[in-house]
């Protein structure tokens, strides 16, 4: 009687552990698109004007990564947060900021040219707190800025990983961008 508990016990153990997810979503990078303005300042930012001062210029890496978030779970999902980081092809490493969809209209006024880009018929935004109901999936984008990188940089990059994390997961899920 107790080697037959014993088997029922193993298989329900077998049964529980095979039938249950191990991991909580599945992320992939579908698409990235890259948008690289080079601006070209009167004057420095936040600073007072200099008759004859040589006008400062820079450049900026947009990059507008479409995902789809794949919920593996029996639960929905809820995002926490995204951040990224590009390591250069020098091995430094440079953290990018994250645009809030708040942020998108005042972008789009900025840079007209990244319309495309963000707007339809390219996914919605992601958003923080955004729920990925269970068993489903969901496209999305995310922009980030990689501040002073020259599209020629972004090309000649080692690496550069989105990191998502996910509300009541410890772990990160981190993704490559291409």
């Amino acid at each position: 009687m107790l080697v037959i508990a014993g088997i029922v016990m193993t298989a329900v153990g077998v049964a529980v552990y095979m039938l249950n997810p191990r991991k909580t979503a599945v992320i992939t990078v579908q698409k990235t698109e890259l948008f690289a303005p080079h601006t070209v300042f009167k004057q420095a930012p936040s600073t007072s004007q200099i008759v004859g001062a040589a006008p400062v210029a820079e450049d900026d890496v947009y990059v507008v990564a479409t995902l789809r978030i794949q919920d593996k779970l029996r639960l929905p999902i809820f995002l926490s947060n995204t951040s990224a980081t590009m390591t250069k092809d020098d091995g430094t490493t440079l953290e990018a900021t994250v645009i809030s969809p708040l942020d998108l209209p005042r972008l789009e006024e900025t840079f007209p040219q990244i319309v495309p880009l963000v707007s339809a018929p390219a996914p919605p935004p992601l958003q923080f707190e955004d729920a990925i109901a269970a068993g489903t999936s969901r496209a999305g984008t995310v922009v980030l800025l990689f501040p002073q990188t020259s599209e020629k940089q972004w090309r000649a990059k080692k690496s550069a990983t989105l990191t998502v994390r996910l509300a009541h997961d410890a772990a990160p899920i981190e993704v490559a961008l291409p």
